[in-house]
């Protein structure tokens, strides 16, 4: 049994294949035709759309592809209270408060030291600041640049940001840290924003100036991005700045103001969208910008590489999600590396990123009210229309529930 039919024919010679590259890097299915043309088409419908949805202020989202930048666009107003006139519309050299999107371009301006040799991402933190410590003095000694970078020291989440909320500057709740009991080193996730500022305030004091100006020497000044900065002062400053907004009662009112600077690292920067797109295709160009590389490309790719586990899988056949050096990796449902960020002050300031590197595209989306899951749905919505050409999920649905139990308010009389 098995044999073939008719034995004196031969079988066909096998001829080798060889791919154009390796399997890892080939994903599950080709990208539809013109596909980022086609999502971009259809960005203004569902900026506009969401901003109806939601009823938010303001918006900005641009989109950079092999390279260049092929859509930005404002949407909205930068303060309610000014109506609605032409100087206050939101355009693409807005500049709007990043929050957390702040930490993967952090870590851009740590992967350039690294690349330069001037401090690793395995550097002990009390090589650097010899004053620092946590609890565990065996973790103390050990703790790296990289393990704050990715969460994965073991302290708690959102360690310290309470002891600034009550006014304590930077230096304080970085020495404070030391109080807080430990998760298992290297092998817990928590997300923490005092953790990460301690990573970053040590590849500044090795380099013998304050975070805020090695940034703009080494990242900010280089890529020309002169409405980026990790200063308040300098957001406060700018004539074309999207005032916070926060959610009362159904509507956006620019109440407060959000000061970021002792966590600057890890929450501080204020950008534009036009400022963002040369940050993105940097990103996309491993490092390179107008042929000259910025960021050494082997000293990037930990930072846009997991490096623990943030969201484990709750089921065999989840993919779970990952967390580099100030950037969330993972794997999307068409099988393509993401990375992605995104960053919310309840006081006014929701922002999204998402780069689909096989698909040599990114896009950014910032606005400047109370987080509502808006800039993340964009972003999804745009992601799912260029790898499989249409919208795949209720986005909206799922994450402005997850918005929505976060403005709850914390704690109880």
């Amino acid at each position: 049994p098995g044999a073939p039919e008719n034995p004196a024919e031969p079988a066909p010679p096998s001829t080798p294949t060889q791919a154009d590259v390796p399997p890892p890097l080939v994903p599950a299915m080709p990208l539809p035709e013109n596909a980022v043309d086609k999502a971009v088409a259809k960005l203004d419908g569902i900026a506009e759309e969401l901003m109806r949805k939601s009823g938010i202020p303001g918006m900005a989202v641009a989109v950079v592809h092999q390279g260049k930048t092929v859509y930005a666009k404002g949407f909205g107003v930068r303060d309610v209270e000014a109506g609605d006139s032409q100087t206050n519309r939101v355009d693409t050299d807005t500049v709007f408060q990043l929050a957390s999107l702040s930490k993967p371009l952090s870590s851009t301006v740590v992967a350039h030291q690294v690349g330069v040799d001037a401090i690793g991402w395995d550097t002990p933190i009390v090589s650097k600041l010899p004053w620092f410590a946590l609890s565990d003095p065996v973790v103390t000694r050990m703790v790296t640049v990289g393990d704050m970078l990715s969460h994965r020291s073991g302290l708690p989440d959102h360690a310290g940001d309470m002891l600034e909320d009550i006014g304590h500057d930077r230096r304080y709740v970085l020495d404070r840290l030391r109080d807080f009991p430990l998760d298992p080193f290297r092998i817990s996730y928590a997300y923490t924003n005092y953790g990460f500022t301690t990573g970053a305030e040590a590849v500044a004091v090795s380099a013998g100036k304050p975070w805020d100006v090695l940034a703009d020497d080494v990242l900010f000044d280089p890529l020309g991005m002169p409405s980026t900065s990790y200063r308040f002062a300098d957001y406060e400053s700018r004539a074309n700045r999207a005032l916070g907004h926060i959610h009362i009662d159904g509507r956006y009112e620019p109440m407060f103001f959000r000061d970021a600077d002792p966590q600057a690292p890890a929450g501080g920067v204020s950008s534009s969208v036009n400022d963002m797109t040369r940050w993105l295709a940097m990103v996309l160009a491993d490092g390179t910008h107008d042929g000259k590389q910025i960021v050494d490309a082997d000293a990037l790719l930990p930072a846009i590489t997991p490096q623990i586990v943030s969201s484990p899988a709750s089921e065999p056949a989840m993919r779970s999600g990952f967390y580099g050096f100030g950037f969330n990796t993972g794997t999307t449902s068409g099988a393509r590396t993401e990375l992605s960020h995104s960053g919310a002050f309840e006081l006014g300031a929701g922002t999204n990123f998402v780069i689909l590197p096989s698909a040599d595209v990114a896009i950014v989306a910032l606005t400047n009210a109370t987080p509502s899951g808006v800039p993340e749905t964009l972003t999804a919505q745009f992601a799912d229309l260029v790898q499989f050409g249409e919208v795949r999920e209720d986005w909206y649905g799922l994450y402005s529930g997850v918005f929505a139990e976060m403005e709850k308010p914390v704690g109880s009389l």
